[in-house]
């Protein structure tokens, strides 16, 4: 009875193996094919995506090139203080240095204008006094003694 189950396990083991060395051949079989296989790397998809990219990455900068160069010149033509203030400015700075230099012209011109006054003053004097003088024979012989006492009296100062 033993040896009945012990033929059934070894007729068992004896199919399995004979599978398994099939197995194994159709396994020598296919890696003899596989070797003389030969595999070419295809990269031209991503080569493909990778020009792609390059290009939209291009486009991107030659934009945002775009963006800076017109920031860069609103920057440069923009200022600090409105024109419209600056001619304001400009303006009552020449207003006042024309001013200045006609007051300046004008005081310059103040010592003749002084002189011309004293002489106008003068003459004034000497007619009005004359007149006095003619009208006062007395008083002006007093004013001539007093001017003879005047002169010979050193001055004390």
């Amino acid at each position: 009875m033993g040896y009945k189950k012990l033929d059934e396990v070894m007729e068992l083991l004896t199919d399995e193996l004979d599978g398994f060395n099939r197995s194994l051949e159709k396994l020598e079989k296919l890696t003899k094919n596989a070797d003389h296989i030969k595999i070419r790397p295809d990269t031209s998809e991503i080569e493909r995506l990778l020009r792609e990219h390059l290009n939209s990455e291009k486009a991107n900068n030659s934009k945002l090139d775009e963006y800076v160069r017109g920031i860069t010149e609103q920057i440069s033509s923009a200022r600090l203080v409105p024109k419209v203030q600056l001619w304001v400015h400009y303006s009552i700075w020449f207003i006042s240095l024309v001013i200045i230099g006609y007051l300046i012209f004008k005081v310059s011109g103040i010592t003749s204008v002084q002189e011309k006054a004293f002489a106008k003053g003068e003459q004034e004097v000497i007619s009005n006094l004359k007149g006095y003088f003619d009208q006062n024979p007395k008083h002006y012989q007093s004013y001539k003694k007093w001017i003879k006492e005047k002169d010979s009296v050193p001055n004390q100062k």
